[in-house]
C-alpha cells in the first residue's frame, strides 16, 4: 500500500515506520505545499491531507489508484465528498482532535483582552456551534466566570438540550465566538453568517472571535465597521480568502493569527495518529493485527510543550489570576505579533503555519491550593479550564 501524506503532519514518518516494523507492506511518500504533485498522486493508494489541500474531481483524476482519503482536521469543506464517492474513494475526517487547542485559543484571546482592559467583558458569551470546538471554548469561558449560551439551530431542531436558535440573543452578547463549518446552502447556511448587517448590530465593545472558517464572517462587513469606527473588538484566526489575508484590516483587529487556533502539539499529533488508526481499521482490516503507539507516548518528543505548569494560591483565585494562568501556557499575542511582523504574502502565511512552534495545552496547568479547593464550584471551574489541582497544607 502506497500512502501519500502532507509532510507537515507531525510524526507521519514515525507512525509509518511503526507499521512497517510490524511487517505491514506500506510505503510512505510525503509532499510539500498545498497540493500534491501529479506524479505522486498517480502512485497513491491512500492520501493524508490537512485543510489547505483541495480535493476535487481534477485531483482525483490524477490519482487512479486512490481508494482512501483522510484529513487530519474537523473541517471537510476542502473535500468534494460527492466526487470522492463517485470515484470510489472512502473519506474520513478527524472531528474533535484539535478541539482542546481551539478552546485554549479562545480562552487566551478573552483572557488577554480582559487583562488589557483590566475587567472581564460584560454580558453573556455566545458560542456559535455546539460541536467539539464550540463546547471546548464554552467550557473554558465558563471556567473564567462567564455565563455561556450555545446557538446551534440544527441541533435545536433535533431537540438537543442546552442549545437554542435565538439569533437576537447572539447579537446582544458581549462575547461571540464562531465554531461552525462553512456551508453555503440550506436553511442554516453559515457563509457570511456575520454579514454587514449582523456586524453593525453588535453591541458596543463586543468581542467577536472567528476560529472556524474564514467566510463565516464577511470581511467587507468588517471593513464597513472599521470605516465607521464601530466600537468593536475582532479576533481573526481564519480569513475569507486564505492564504491571502485582509492586510488592510490588520491595524484595526484586536488579534490576528495565521489559522493556527487548533495547532497545539497534542492536537496536531492526534490528527496524524487518528488517520493511521483509520488506515489500520479500514485498509488493513483483512491483514494482521497491528498496534500503534499511544498519544502520550508520541508527545514525549516535545517535553517542553507537555511539562506541568504549576501555580500556588492559599485563597480562591481571582479572574485576573485565572486569566494570567491561561496566558502563562498559551499567549495569543505571540502569534499575533509574528503575523504582523511578516509580509502579508501567501508564502508567508503558509510558512508561519508550517513552521509553527510547539504549543502546550491548558491541561498542562496544575493549581495547588488549600481549603478553597474542596468547594465543588472551584473543582468544576478548574476542570472546565482543564487545569488539574492538588491540595497543600497551609503553613
Amino acid at each position: 500500500m502506497h500512502v501519500l501524506a502532507d509532510a507537515s503532519m507531525p510524526l507521519v514518518n514515525e507512525l509509518a515506520d511503526a507499521l512497517t516494523a510490524q511487517g505491514v507492506g506500506l510505503t510512505l511518500t510525503t509532499f510539500q505545499g498545498r497540493q500534491p504533485q501529479p506524479e505522486l498522486l498517480a502512485q497513491a493508494d491512500a492520501l493524508m491531507i490537512r485543510s489547505i489541500t483541495k480535493v476535487d474531481s481534477q485531483l482525483l483524476a490524477q490519482a487512479p489508484k486512490l481508494r482512501w482519503l483522510g484529513t487530519a482536521t474537523i473541517g471537510t469543506e476542502h473535500v468534494d465528498t460527492a466526487a470522492c464517492k463517485a470515484a470510489g474513494v472512502a473519506f474520513v475526517s478527524t472531528p474533535g482532535v484539535n478541539a482542546n487547542a481551539v478552546g485554549d485559543y479562545v480562552a487566551s484571546a478573552v483572557s488577554n483582552f480582559a487583562l488589557q482592559c483590566q475587567q472581564l467583558p460584560s454580558g453573556e458569551v455566545a458560542i456559535i456551534g455546539a460541536g467539539h470546538t464550540g463546547r471546548a471554548a464554552g467550557q473554558r469561558l465558563s471556567g473564567l466566570g462567564f455565563i455561556v449560551h450555545y446557538y446551534d439551530p440544527p441541533l435545536a431542531e433535533q431537540g438537543v438540550k442546552g442549545v437554542h436558535a435565538d439569533w437576537q440573543r447572539v447579537l446582544n452578547s458581549g462575547v461571540i465566538s464562531c465554531h461552525v463549518p462553512l456551508t453555503q446552502a440550506g436553511t442554516h447556511a453559515t457563509y457570511h453568517l456575520f454579514d454587514s448587517a449582523a456586524i453593525a448590530a453588535l453591541p458596543a465593545d463586543c468581542l467577536l472571535i472567528n476560529a472556524s472558517r474564514g467566510a463565516v464572517v464577511e470581511e467587507q462587513g468588517l471593513r464597513q465597521a472599521m470605516q465607521a469606527q464601530q466600537p468593536l473588538h475582532v479576533v481573526l484566526d481564519v480569513w475569507e480568502h486564505e492564504p491571502t489575508i485582509a492586510a488592510d484590516l490588520m491595524p484595526w483587529l484586536l488579534y490576528a493569527t495565521p489559522h493556527i487556533a487548533g495547532h497545539s502539539v497534542a492536537g496536531k499529533v492526534a490528527g496524524t495518529l487518528r488517520l493511521f488508526e483509520h488506515v489500520c481499521e479500514t485498509l488493513l482490516i483483512t491483514q494482521q493485527r497491528v498496534r500503534l503507539p499511544q498519544l502520550s507516548q508520541l508527545l514525549e518528543h516535545w517535553p517542553e510543550a507537555t511539562r506541568k505548569r504549576q501555580w500556588q494560591t492559599l485563597q480562591a483565585p481571582t479572574w485576573q489570576m485565572l486569566a494570567s494562568w491561561v496566558r502563562d501556557i498559551y499567549d495569543i499575542r505571540n502569534d499575533d505579533q509574528l503575523l504582523r511582523q511578516n509580509a502579508f504574502t501567501e508564502a508567508d502565511f503558509d510558512r508561519l503555519r508550517r513552521n509553527y512552534a510547539a504549543r502546550a495545552e491548558l491541561s498542562c496547568g496544575e493549581v495547588h491550593g488549600n481549603d478553597w479547593l474542596a468547594q465543588s464550584e472551584w473543582q468544576e471551574r478548574l476542570a472546565q479550564l482543564t487545569f488539574s489541582f492538588k491540595f497543600i497544607q497551609e503553613q
